[in-house]
């Protein structure tokens, strides 16, 4: 049995706060451009539950044998984007929002990945690795 990481916990939660807060952004636009913005947060929404379901499913198929774990992922792949296209379908037809800022809307977890990588580059205070440490002994430094 594979002991849980909370590293991945707050991962996750660092991420989705900023997708949350990028639809605290979308909320201020919403009586100007409200297509647009609608757009964003429905998207955003889609994206974030779907992470989520991800991480969830993830987390119970650590501690599952081989063949389990695979069933498992497996079936919460299909149901995860069987959700998607469901909840799509819906958005497209009851909100109307811009289909591409929708689009957009709906991988802002990735883009919040990508911007949360790029921060902890930057971070003064990132915390390196043992191969960094390795790699800076072996140098002398």
């Amino acid at each position: 049995m594979t002991k849980k990481s909370s590293y991945s916990g707050n991962y996750v939660r660092e991420i989705l706060a900023i997708v949350f807060l990028t639809i605290i952004v979308a909320i201020v636009f919403l009586p100007t451009r409200f297509s647009q913005a609608i757009g964003w947060i429905a998207g955003s929404i889609g994206s974030g539950i779907n992470f989520y379901w991800l991480y969830h499913k993830v987390q119970r198929s650590i501690s599952v044998n081989l063949q389990g774990a695979s069933l498992n992922s497996f079936k919460g792949f299909y149901l995860r984007y069987l959700f998607l296209a469901i909840y799509s379908i819906t958005v497209v037809v009851l909100l109307k929002p811009d289909i591409i800022i929708f689009g957009v809307g709906l991988v802002s977890v990735q883009i919040a990945i990508y911007l949360h990588y790029f921060g902890g580059l930057l971070r003064p205070d990132r915390i390196e690795t043992e191969n960094e440490i390795g790699e800076r002994s072996d140098n002398g430094s």
